[in-house]
């Protein structure tokens, strides 16, 4: 027990007061690691209800997209805090510059929001064929900034 209380405690790399130890990476590996087995039992459960009740697989989908999104940033805001860099001071530190971040990708924004009404209105679904641009498309993934859809000639577009 003593020899890995010793492991952990090692510095890997220090900068002033700053440290990080290998007990600090550990961490951050159990923070995503427990993100990704929580998704996984998320989409499996979601899935399996999907195929009991009947449930549109679009809307599943949809569903699991946004969870999947929202446990990955409070994954990297616990991994940040957890190799000691605060997310708040963080956020307030950068304010001025998110505004002008903000500005500059307002069109991205714009499409981050589109996809969130796709997925929460559920107009274009999974499987769904459309035309765009005179081509014939069946809709194979949709994310919040892009979806991708296969053609006839089973080519890949990225909407």
């Amino acid at each position: 027990m003593e020899a890995l209380k010793k492991i952990l405690n090692i510095e890997i790399f220090s900068y002033n007061s700053y440290m990080i130890r290998v007990s600090d990476l550990v961490t951050v590996f159990l923070i995503l690691f427990a993100a990704r087995i929580f998704l996984f039992l998320i989409k499996k459960a979601l899935f399996r209800k999907h195929k009991l009740n009947h449930i549109d697989a679009g809307n599943i989908y949809a569903l699991y997209q946004i969870i999947k999104y929202v446990t990955w940033v409070m994954a990297i805001a616990m991994v940040l805090e957890a190799i000691g860099i605060s997310v708040t001071f963080l956020l307030a530190g950068s304010a001025a510059l998110l505004v002008g971040i903000g500005l500059g990708l307002q069109q991205t924004f714009n499409d981050v929001i589109s996809g969130i009404i796709l997925l929460s209105e559920r107009s274009v679904r999974i499987d769904d064929v459309l035309e765009i641009d005179k081509e014939v498309v069946k809709i194979q993934s949709i994310g919040l900034r892009t979806s991708k859809a296969r053609n006839r000639d089973d080519i890949s577009i990225i909407v």
